[in-house]
């Protein structure tokens, strides 16, 4: 299982954020899911991109990749600043909910330069 930077595991990091929208987590919960969420979703992305690179392009397995690569870049464009703490905690909460999601998707890759 790979650790995230606060030494928690990932598993608990998705199920954190995938909870989120359920029983709203206090704003600077929401901000230390956040900025965890970013984090490991910037180590893992540039696994997706080589795994990408890897296949031949047009095959089911490239449009896959590509599929995980634009909605993790769009979740993180449109969700990766950090929620300000006076914003709506339900916004912020659906905000680490899809970065939950895009890092589930994101999960099979390795994180940094680990090669899969």
């Amino acid at each position: 299982m790979t650790l995230t930077p606060d030494g928690t595991g990932l598993d608990g990091l998705l199920e954190a954020a995938m909870s989120a929208c359920g029983t709203l987590p206090s704003p600077a919960e929401t901000a230390t899911i956040h900025r965890r969420l970013v984090a490991e979703i910037r180590l893992r992305l540039p696994g997706a991109e080589r795994a990408m690179a890897r296949v031949p392009v047009r095959s089911r397995a490239w449009y896959a990749h590509q599929r995980v690569i634009d909605a993790t870049r769009d979740a993180l464009l449109s969700g990766g600043v950090e929620p300000d703490p006076s914003a709506s905690p339900l916004v912020a909460a659906m905000r680490v909910s899809e970065l939950g999601r895009r890092l589930r998707d994101l999960s099979v890759y390795p994180a940094g330069s680990e090669d899969a």
